[in-house]
C-alpha cells in the first residue's frame, strides 16, 4: 500500500514530560510513516518545552506548540488548536501518556482509506505502571447495532486515542471539542459524531495502550468544576439529540441527573445545586411535576438532616 495519505496525531499536552516520551517513542515506531505529530502545551511548568525540543531536533515530523493565550485553558482547547494547525487527510487525537501500537496507524488506515464511512475506533487496552502489566479491556464492546443509544448509556465506549477520522468529515459537520467542558469531553465529542454518522468501521483488535494513574488535578475547586462539567454534557445530550434517544437512554440519563443533584448537596455546592435544577426543572421533556416534587424534597433533606436518599432513587 502506498503511504500516501497524511495522519495528523494531535497530542495535548501538561506537565507530563515525565510520561510524554514513551508516547512520543511510540509514535517514532508506527509502521505507517506519513504522519505529523502535533504536540500543544497547555502552559506546563516542568521541562516539557526542553523534552519535545529534542524530538523536534530528531525528527521534522514532529511539531511543538504552545496554546494561545487568547484560548481557555484546558485540554480541549490544545486540541482544537491542534486541528486548525493540521494538514492531514486524517486524524488521530491521543494522549500525553498513552501508547500506540507500532501498527496502528497502518491497520486503521488500510481499512479506513477506501472506505465509504468516515472513521474508525480499535480496542484498547488498560495498563498500569508499565504495559507488561495489562488490566485488560477498556470496555469490551466498541460497536452495536444502536451503538448511539449504547454510547450514551456507556455500554459501548471509546477515548480520543482509539479513532482515526477523516478530516473532510470533521471540517464539513463542523465538530470539534467544546472548550468550556472540563470534564467528559470525549463522550461530549463523539455523541456529537455518532449523531452524524450511520455506521463506522471498528476493530477488535487492541491498537491502543492506555496508561491507568491517579488524576493530578484534586482540588475541591475542580471537583466542582468537573460535576457540573459531566452534568452539562449529559443535558446537551437530551437538548440536541433527543430525536435519537431511545426509552432506557432518557431513564439512564435521568438517573444521572439525579445523581449530580445528589452529589453537589454532598459537596455542599449550592450554588451548582441550583444551577443544575433551574436546567433540568425548564426542560418538560424530562421531570414531570410528581418527580420534581420528590427531587425538591430530597435536596432539603439531604441538605439539613441527611437523609433522604431513596428521593434520588
Amino acid at each position: 500500500m502506498k503511504q500516501t495519505p497524511l495522519v495528523s496525531i494531535i497530542i495535548p499536552t501538561y506537565n507530563r514530560a515525565h510520561l510524554i516520551g514513551e508516547t512520543l517513542d511510540s509514535v517514532l515506531a508506527q509502521t505507517y510513516t506519513h504522519w505529523e505529530c502535533i504536540v500543544v502545551d497547555d502552559g506546563s511548568t516542568d521541562n516539557t518545552s526542553e523534552l519535545l525540543q529534542g524530538y523536534c531536533n530528531k525528527d521534522a515530523r514532529f511539531q511543538y506548540h504552545q496554546r494561545p493565550s487568547n484560548r481557555l485553558k484546558g485540554a480541549n482547547a490544545c486540541r482544537n488548536y491542534g486541528f486548525e494547525l493540521s494538514k492531514g487527510e486524517y486524524v488521530n487525537w491521543f494522549d500525553s501518556d498513552d501508547l500506540m501500537f507500532k501498527s496502528k496507524l497502518e491497520k486503521q488506515i488500510k481499512l479506513l482509506h477506501n472506505s465509504k464511512l468516515n472513521f474508525i475506533v480499535c480496542q484498547t487496552l488498560v495498563f498500569e505502571n508499565n504495559i507488561k502489566n495489562i488490566i485488560g479491556f477498556r470496555k469490551d464492546k466498541i460497536h452495536s447495532t444502536d451503538f448511539f443509544n449504547d454510547f450514551v448509556t456507556n455500554k459501548i465506549k471509546w477515548l480520543t486515542q482509539a479513532p482515526l477520522i477523516k478530516k473532510k468529515f470533521l471540517l464539513e459537520d463542523n465538530v470539534c471539542f467544546d472548550e468550556d467542558i472540563h470534564q467528559s469531553q470525549e463522550r461530549d465529542f463523539f455523541v456529537n459524531v455518532l449523531s452524524k454518522v450511520e455506521n463506522y468501521l471498528f476493530d477488535d483488535r487492541p491498537l491502543v495502550y492506555f496508561r491507568k494513574h491517579e488524576d493530578s488535578i484534586s482540588n475541591s475547586n475542580f471537583d466542582k468544576i468537573k460535576l457540573y462539567s459531566n452534568f452539562i454534557v449529559n443535558y446537551k445530550i437530551i437538548e440536541n439529540h433527543f430525536d435519537f434517544l431511545s426509552f432506557s437512554s432518557i431513564q439512564y440519563l435521568k438517573n444521572c441527573f439525579k445523581h449530580n443533584i445528589r452529589e453537589s448537596v454532598l459537596n455542599k455546592n449550592s450554588s451548582t445545586t441550583k444551577r443544575i435544577k433551574k436546567l433540568l426543572f425548564r426542560n418538560n421533556k424530562l421531570f414531570n411535576y410528581s418527580e420534581k416534587l420528590k427531587l425538591n424534597m430530597g435536596v432539603f433533606l439531604l441538605r439539613y438532616t441527611g437523609k433522604g436518599y431513596n428521593l434520588f432513587k
